[in-house]
């Protein structure tokens, strides 16, 4: 499936911006609106209100503790709606801000429900070509949930997420290619964020073994056609798969590392720990 946002005069699909918290991370906020901009869509800030959350909250036995560690005290439904509420409420505030600035059409809305259904509900209401964005930094827990998302939900062509060191998304479109015949659609994506800025775009070709990267260089030259503007470079694995990738990538200083779900990058069994201790910008992830 090619990676694509549905421009906003279609109505069949936008960026679903995923908000849980008050406090979301700039950089993915920024990179689910530069999405936006280079398909000609609009972004839905959709804050979901974990609706298990709030039900956990009326077990009397439960007390909540402040981040300091100063303060605890009982909870109540009524007092997490309140500060999810509030939460919602500066979360958008900062969206709206980044979506004028760009020119983007924005939507925000709150939805009470399970995550991934909420979701999947709001990828189905308007689709089928949506990206989902998630708001939080991504860490080593996030590969089962991307797993089952992808899997679940059908309404969406890819997947936007920062980790907690991602600092820009402006910089080269580095396309970390592990399978040739997705080359042509990674790289269409790569296009239209590198006309932002005028950026440059690196394919990073990664196989296990130097006689396959020989070979996807061969495949990956003949597909350019000379084409001016991008660059082929061979990552190194001689350190160790997840691990190497990772330390690649981060040396690239991109401003969006574009990639597919179930390889050396994203491997299907969801260990992200080497990514998300040295990404420094957003990953575009396509099924």
């Amino acid at each position: 499936m090619i990676a694509h946002v549905a421009a906003s005069d279609e109505d069949r699909g936008r960026v679903v911006l995923h908000l849980q918290s008050g406090l979301p991370n700039p950089v993915a906020l920024d990179a689910a609106v530069r999405i936006a901009r280079a398909f000609g869509s609009g972004v839905e800030a959709l804050f979901i209100e974990d609706e298990q959350l709030i039900d956990c909250a009326a077990y009397g036995f439960l007390r909540e503790l402040s981040f300091s560690g100063r303060r605890r005290g009982a909870v109540s439904p009524a007092g997490i709606a309140h500060d999810l509420r509030l939460a919602a409420q500066g979360a958008h505030r900062q969206v709206e801000l980044l979506a004028s600035a760009a020119d983007v059409p924005l939507q925000v809305r709150v939805m009470r429900d399970e995550p991934l259904r909420a979701l999947a509900i709001a990828c189905a209401e308007s689709g089928p070509w949506n990206v989902v964005a998630f708001a939080e930094p991504f860490d080593d827990r996030a590969g089962g949930l991307l797993k089952q998302m992808l899997q679940e939900i059908a309404g969406t062509t890819g997947v936007v997420m920062a980790g907690p060191k991602a600092r820009r998304a402006v910089g080269p479109i580095v396309v970390a290619v592990e399978d040739v015949q997705q080359l042509s659609g990674m790289l269409m994506v790569a296009q239209r964020l590198a006309a932002l800025d005028s950026a440059e775009i690196v394919l990073l070709l990664i196989a296990p073994d130097e006689e396959r990267l020989a070979w996807m260089e061969g495949e990956a030259r003949l597909a350019l056609e000379d084409r001016e503007g991008v660059q082929i470079r061979c990552a190194d694995l001689a350190r160790g798969e997840a691990a190497a990738v990772a330390e690649t990538l981060r040396r690239m200083h991109g401003g969006f590392v574009i990639c597919q779900f179930g390889g050396l990058v994203v491997p299907e069994d969801g260990k992200l720990a080497a990514l998300a201790s040295v990404l420094e910008c957003p990953l575009f992830l396509v099924r």
